[in-house]
C-alpha cells in the first residue's frame, strides 16, 4: 500500500503531471472566456467554471503543488523559498474551497424607499405552497445549461423536463375546457397596424385559456378594444340612443330601439333604463358602468347582460375589432364607420396615416404561450435571448408549463396550491432601503457613464447611511455590497438598484495565501541569487 502511494504521489507531484493539468486548465478557462463573451456568465457558470469536471481539475492543481511538495522532503535550506510558494498555493486552495462551500454569492434588487433584505442567489428552485395548509416545500433544479428530464416527485406533483434558458413560443390551439364548448365568442385575431414609421402587430383574445393575451390596449393616443363578432351587427344598426346591450347567454346583442327600452334621467342628469327578463328587473347607468345594478346601485355580478354606451367612445381615438370586423367614430363625417376583415383586405384608418391588416384569426382558438429551450445570447454585456426560465409540471394526469415570470395557481383536492419557479433566496439579518439613485451619463447620449446608490442600512443599534458605487462597497457582518446594474419603471420614471452581495469565508485565507507567495517568491529568489554568487565566486577561485 505504502508502494502504491509512493509511486501515486510521484506520479502526481511530477512536472510532467503539473504541465499537463496546467494546459487542461488554460484550455478550459480559454474556452470559458469565450463561450461567457457570447452566451453569459451563467451559462459558462453551468457549461465550464461550476462543473465537476472543472472542479476536479483545480482538485488535481492542488494535489499537484501538494505531492510535489511532498516528494521534495525533507526539507533542504535551497527549498525554503519553495516550500513556502507551495504553501502559498496550497493555502490559497483551501481558502478556495472554503469560500464554494460556505459563500454566499447573489444579488440585492432595492427598489426606492422599500426596506428589502432578500438576497437573490443562483440556484434555480421550484417553491410549492399551500396557504391553508400552512405548508412549503422547496425543490432544487439542476444546475445544467441545457435542458433535462428530471423526474422529482412531491405529492401529487411531478417535476417532468427543465429548461434554464428559454424564450416563449406562441401556437393557436383549440380549447380543451369543457366550459367553453358552447361558447362561439372565444375567438382571436393577430393584426398589423402600421403607416410610414411605424409597423405593430399585436394579438388579441377572448378566449377564457389566453392567459398570456388581453382583449384590450393602447398604442399613443389610440384605444384598442377587442369585442365578440356577435356585437359587429349592432354597430350596423341606427341606434338613437347610442347604447348596446349584449346578451352573454344567447351570444347576441340589440339595442334599446329594438325593444322599445326607453331611456331616462336621473336627477343629476345621468341617463339610465331598466331591462326586464324572466320577471327579473335590470337596471343601467350605462354612461358610467356596462354592468347592471341593484336596488343599492352595487354591480350585478351574474347578471347576463352587459350595457354599451356608444356615446363615450366618440371624443378621444377608439378602434373596435371583432375578429373579422372592425368599426370606429368618424369625426368628420360625424357617423360611426363599420366593415369587415380578412386575410387579404388592409383597411384605410382616419388616424395618423394607420392602415390596418389582419394576419390571423382563429375561431374558438387561444393563443397559447409555451417555452422553447434555447441557446443563450449576449449583446453588451446583457442576455438578450434566453432570459425565460421554465419546467413542465405534471399534476397527475394533467401537464403544466411553468415559467419564472408566471406562478401556477392550482386547486388540488380543494386545497389552493401555488407553484413558483424561482431562485433560492437568503435573508439578511438586517434591512436596506434605496434613498437616492445617481446616474451619470456620456455627454451627448444616452449611454450610462457611471451610477451609484445611496443607501440607508438599518440594524439592531440603529441606521446608518452608505453611498456605494463602483470600487466603493458596502462592507458590514460580513457581506459586501457591491453596485452591479440598476432598472427602470417605465410607468413612473423611478430608478431602483441592484447590488452583488458577496460573504467570502475564505478571504482571510486566500489573503494569507497570497502573502506566502510573495514572501515565498522573495526568498526563493534571494536565496538562488546567493547559491549563484557563490558559484561564481568558486570558480572564479579556480580559476
Amino acid at each position: 500500500m505504502t508502494e502504491l502511494y509512493n509511486k501515486i504521489e510521484k506520479k502526481i507531484g511530477s512536472l510532467k503531471f503539473a504541465v499537463i493539468i496546467i494546459v487542461i486548465f488554460s484550455v478550459m478557462m480559454i474556452i470559458g472566456t469565450f463561450v461567457e463573451s457570447y452566451y453569459g456568465t451563467d451559462f459558462a457558470n453551468r457549461l465550464i467554471y461550476k462543473t465537476p469536471a472543472f472542479m476536479g481539475v483545480q482538485f488535481f492543481m492542488f494535489l499537484s503543488i501538494l505531492f510535489a511538495t511532498f516528494t521534495r522532503l525533507p526539507a533542504k535550506k535551497r527549498l525554503y523559498g519553495f516550500y513556502v510558494i507551495h504553501t502559498g498555493l496550497i493555502t490559497i486552495g483551501i481558502g478556495s474551497f472554503v469560500t464554494y462551500i460556505a459563500g454566499i454569492d447573489g444579488t440585492i434588487h432595492l427598489p426606492p424607499n422599500s426596506p428589502t433584505r432578500t438576497v437573490v442567489l443562483n440556484t434555480d428552485v421550484i417553491e410549492i405552497i399551500a396557504p391553508e395548509k400552512n405548508t412549503r416545500a422547496t425543490l432544487n433544479l439542476p444546475y445544467t445549461p441545457f435542458d433535462k428530464n428530471i423526474g422529482i416527485e412531491y405529492g401529487d406533483i411531478k417535476v417532468e423536463d427543465y429548461y434554464p434558458f428559454a424564450e416563449k413560443e406562441t401556437k393557436w390551439a383549440k380549447s380543451e375546457t369543457k366550459k367553453t364548448e358552447k361558447l362561439n365568442f372565444i375567438h382571436s385575431s393577430t393584426y398589423v397596424l402600421a403607416n410610414p414609421n411605424v409597423t405593430q402587430d399585436f394579438t388579441l383574445s377572448l378566449h377564457p385559456e389566453a392567459f398570456d393575451y388581453k382583449s384590450s390596449m393602447t398604442m399613443g393616443l389610440l384605444n384598442i378594444t377587442y369585442l365578440p363578432y356577435g356585437m359587429f351587427n349592432c354597430f350596423q344598426k341606427k341606434n338613437q340612443s347610442g347604447i348596446i346591450i349584449w346578451d352573454s347567454k344567447k351570444e347576441e346583442c340589440f339595442t334599446l330601439d329594438e325593444k322599445n327600452i326607453q331611456v331616462q334621467k336621473t336627477s343629476s342628469g345621468k341617463r339610465f333604463f331598466a331591462l326586464n327578463h324572466e320577471g327579473l328587473v335590470y337596471s343601467f347607468l350605462p354612461d358610467l358602468s356596462p354592468w347592471a345594478m341593484d336596488v343599492e346601485l352595487k354591480p350585478i355580478m351574474n347578471s347576463p347582460f352587459r350595457a354599451f354606451s356608444m356615446d363615450l367612445f366618440k371624443d378621444k381615438p377608439h378602434l373596435f375589432l371583432f375578429g373579422k370586423a372592425l368599426a370606429y367614430f368618424d369625426k368628420d363625417s360625424e357617423k360611426w364607420i363599420s366593415e369587415n376583415i380578412n386575410l387579404e383586405k388592409k383597411v384605410d384608418l382616419p388616424w395618423m396615416g394607420f392602415e390596418l391588416s389582419m394576419t390571423n384569426h382563429g375561431d374558438r382558438k387561444a393563443p397559447l404561450t409555451f417555452p422553447k429551450k434555447v441557446l443563450p445570447v449576449q449583446e453588451n454585456g446583457s442576455v438578450v435571448i434566453g432570459n425565460l426560465k421554465a419546467a413542465r409540471i405534471k399534476v397527475r394526469d394533467q401537464s403544466y408549463w411553468l415559467t419564472n415570470e408566471k406562478p401556477l395557481n392550482l386547486l388540488i383536492d380543494g386545497v389552493e396550491t401555488r407553484i413558483y419557479l424561482t431562485k433560492k433566496s437568503h435573508n439578511l439579518p438586517f434591512e436596506l432601503t434605496l434613498t437616492k439613485f445617481k446616474m451619470d451619463k456620456d455627454p451627448g447620449t444616452n449611454n450610462p457613464a457611471s451610477y451609484e446608490s445611496f443607501v440607508n442600512l438599518f440594524k439592531k443599534d440603529g441606521n446608518e447611511q452608505h453611498h456605494v458605487f463602483m470600487n466603493n462597497p458596502l462592507k458590514f457582518d460580513g457581506f459586501t455590497f457591491y453596485q452591479a446594474s440598476y432598472s427602470q419603471d417605465p410607468d413612473s420614471g423611478q430608478y431602483s438598484s441592484t447590488l452583488s452581495v458577496n460573504v467570502d469565508q475564505g478571504r482571510p485565507i486566500k489573503y494569507l495565501g497570497s502573502l506566502l507567495l510573495v514572501f515565498g517568491s522573495m526568498w526563493h529568489w534571494m536565496l538562488n541569487r546567493r547559491r549563484k554568487k557563490k558559484d561564481n565566486d568558486i570558480l572564479g577561485l579556480e580559476e
